[in-house]
């Protein structure tokens, strides 16, 4: 890191990259692709995981640089992603939104490619279903402002937007949130392919029963206690 960063900051930085960690471990992993962000806590950008390594490498602050919402790096000596534009783009347009994700998990990257709705199977689904956007612009990558822009439009106030052919992105207000996002997408896009592939006929909770199930699932003690299971899973696994 090319200047001094306050303590507090490095260890948000660290807690962000537990949570790429924990993404690549849970169905996220593909070579060097995939980056999270999150909002510079001093107005002056955001921090994005470096280019060149894989969510499973990011160890710490050296493996994050900062960047304005331009693009233009401000600290860091790592590469800048070519699809910075869709962190700074959210960013940008929500308010409510301190933490982004843009992966290719195979589950999901499949469901994107199809123009069935995300139903609630499952309870991780309980939490996206009629709660997903579409992104149909482009399959290709999202490197200029002008497409980060139309996919932060295309995303609107939905935590997840689905890329056709590319990938999905994901945010949260921070990264516990975030990175339980990320998770359960996965896991929800599936069980439904599953079922799908299956050809058994199946059933789903209705949008009465979704905001119930919501209320439960993702309350703030349940994603307290979620994320710090998978930070155990995370250390056995690196321990090994």
């Amino acid at each position: 890191m090319t200047q001094s960063i306050s303590n507090s900051l490095a260890e948000t930085l660290h807690i962000l990259a537990r949570a790429c960690r924990i993404l690549y471990r849970e169905g996220h992993a593909d070579m060097t692709l995939g980056h999270m962000s999150m909002r510079d806590p001093d107005g002056r950008g955001l921090w994005l995981k470096r280019s060149g390594i894989s969510l499973g490498e990011v160890r710490g602050v050296d493996d994050f640089v900062l960047i304005d919402f331009t693009g233009r790096k401000l600290a860091g000596d790592g590469h800048v992603h070519l699809e910075w534009p869709i962190h700074a783009a959210i960013l940008r347009r929500r308010a409510d939104v301190n933490v982004v994700g843009h992966t290719h998990p195979h589950h999901a990257c499949l469901f994107a490619a199809t123009s069935e709705t995300l139903r609630a199977v499952t309870h991780e689904a309980a939490y996206f279903a009629a709660r997903t956007a579409r992104f149909e612009d482009s399959a290709g990558l999202i490197d200029d402002l002008a497409l980060g822009g139309a996919l932060a439009a295309a995303m609107g106030d939905a935590p997840v937007v689905f890329m056709r052919n590319h990938g999905v992105t994901f945010a949260g207000n921070d990264i516990e949130e975030t990175t339980l996002i990320g998770i359960f997408l996965e896991k929800a896009c599936k069980a439904q392919l599953a079922l799908g592939a299956s050809g058994i006929a199946y059933r789903y909770s209705e949008p009465t029963e979704l905001e119930h199930k919501r209320a439960q699932l993702m309350t703030r003690p349940l994603i307290e206690n979620f994320w710090q299971f998978y930070n155990r899973e995370l250390d056995r696994g690196e321990r090994a």
